[in-house]
C-alpha cells in the first residue's frame, strides 16, 4: 500500500467523454415527452443568453481575478437554461434507473464515446487505494455512472464474466454532478438544498466546481493526510479546479483537432498569463520546481489524452508521483490553505490562496 495514494479529480463532459452528453440526456426524456420543445430549441435559447451576456458585459478579461468574475457572471445564464428546461416538463416520469440505463444504450451503441486511455489511468489509481471522483455541470450523474459502466466493458471485454471484478473500480467512483428527480414534474435536484437562493443550489459554474473540489477534498485531507489531488479539465468551467489542484491537466487536442471549449480554455489562459506546459516535456526536475513555487505556477500540464497522461513522468507504475516525497511534505500547508473556504456568500468563493 503506497503511503500516499492520489486522488484524481475528472470533468466529464469534453473529458472523460469526447462530446458534450447534454443533447443525448435531453433526448432521453424528449422520447418519453414527445411534445417538449427539441433540444434545438433550448440550445438557441442558451446560446442567445450567452450572447446577451458577452455584449453588455465591459470589463476587460487580461487578469484571473477578471477572468474569474465573467465566469461567475455566467450563472444567470445557466440557471435561466435549468429553469427553462424545466419549465418543459421534458424529464417528467425519467428515473434514475431509466437515466442509467439509457446512458449505457448510448454507450454501448458508439453514440457516446470516452477518451483513450480512461480506464487504465483511474484502474491503476484505484489499485494503489488512491480515489477517483468526477465532478461536472452535467445533468445526470445517475447518467455518468451508466456511461463509466457500459464503457468499462467495453474497454475490458474480458471482465465480463466477473461480475465483482468489472464494477469494482466503476462502483468505487465518486460522482458529483447535478440530478433529474424521480416525480411528475421532470425537475433537477437541489445539490445544495440548505443555499440562501435557488441559483446556488446547483452545481453550474466554476466557482461550484471549486466548492465540490473543495469540499470532497477537505473531507479527504482529514482521512489520508499527504495525498496530491490531481484534476483533469478541458474547458473554463473547470479553471479554478485546474488551478487549485496540485497538479492541474488540460486535455486539449492538436492545434487543428481541439474542440470549442478546449480552445476556449487555452485562450483563457494564455490571456491571463498562464502558462501550460504539454505533458511530454515534464521532468523530475519540475516536480522539484514545483514543491518550492506558489499556487498557479509551474502547476499547469496539457495532454492529448489519458494515455498520455498515464506515460506521463508524473507516474510510476505504482500508480504515485515520481520522486515527490518533498513535492508533498511542501505541499501539505499550502493545501490545507488551498482548499479552505473561508466563506460562501451571495457573490462568490472567498478562499485564501497562500
Amino acid at each position: 500500500m503506497p503511503n500516499h495514494p492520489n486522488h484524481l479529480i475528472l470533468d466529464f463532459d469534453g473529458t472523460l467523454t469526447t462530446t458534450s452528453t447534454l443533447p443525448l440526456i435531453y433526448d432521453i426524456g424528449y422520447r418519453l415527452n414527445p411534445s417538449s420543445p427539441s433540444w434545438n430549441s433550448i440550445y438557441r435559447a442558451y446560446i442567445d443568453d450567452y450572447n446577451e451576456l458577452k455584449v453588455s458585459y465591459s470589463k476587460h478579461r487580461t487578469t484571473l481575478s477578471q477572468e474569474l468574475d465573467w465566469l461567475e457572471h455566467l450563472r444567470v445564464i445557466e440557471y435561466r437554461s435549468i429553469a427553462r428546461v424545466e419549465a418543459t416538463k421534458v424529464f417528467r416520469g425519467v428515473t434514475k434507473d431509466v437515466m442509467h440505463a439509457a446512458a449505457e444504450g448510448v454507450t454501448k451503441d458508439g453514440k457516446l464515446e470516452l477518451r483513450k486511455g480512461w480506464e487504465k489511468l483511474v484502474t491503476m489509481v484505484m489499485e494503489e487505494e488512491g480515489k477517483v471522483s468526477v465532478v461536472s455541470v452535467g445533468w445526470s450523474a445517475a447518467f455518468i455512472r451508466g456511461c463509466l459502466s457500459a464503457a468499462s466493458r467495453l474497454v475490458r471485454p474480458d471482465r465480463e464474466d466477473d461480475a465483482s471484478e468489472k464494477s469494482f473500480h466503476i462502483e468505487h467512483i465518486n460522482v458529483r454532478a447535478n440530478e433529474v428527480l424521480d416525480d411528475e414534474e421532470g425537475r433537477m435536484e437541489r445539490y445544495w438544498k440548505a443555499a440562501a437562493s435557488d441559483d446556488r443550489t446547483r452545481i453550474l459554474t466554476a466557482a461550484d466546481k471549486f466548492r465540490v473540489m473543495t469540499d470532497t477534498v477537505g473531507r479527504d485531507h482529514h482521512e489520508r493526510p499527504g495525498q496530491l489531488v490531481i484534476y483533469v479539465g478541458d474547458s473554463t468551467t473547470d479553471l479554478e479546479c485546474l488551478l487549485h489542484a496540485d497538479i492541474g491537466i488540460c486535455l486539449r487536442g492538436e492545434a487543428n483537432t481541439m474542440t470549442g471549449e478546449q480552445k476556449e480554455l487555452q485562450g483563457t489562459l494564455d490571456r491571463v498569463g498562464l502558462v501550460c506546459r504539454w505533458m511530454g516535456t515534464i521532468k523530475k526536475d519540475d516536480m522539484k520546481a514545483r514543491s518550492t513555487s506558489r499556487v498557479h505556477n509551474n502547476s499547469l500540464w496539457w495532454a492529448k489524452d489519458f494515455d498520455e497522461i498515464y506515460r506521463s513522468m508524473l507516474f510510476s507504475t505504482s500508480g504515485n508521483i515520481k520522486d515527490n516525497d518533498n513535492y508533498r511534505s511542501s505541499h501539505s500547508v499550502v493545501r490545507s490553505a488551498r482548499f479552505e473556504i473561508n466563506k460562501f456568500t451571495e457573490s462568490t468563493l472567498v478562499y485564501q490562496l497562500t
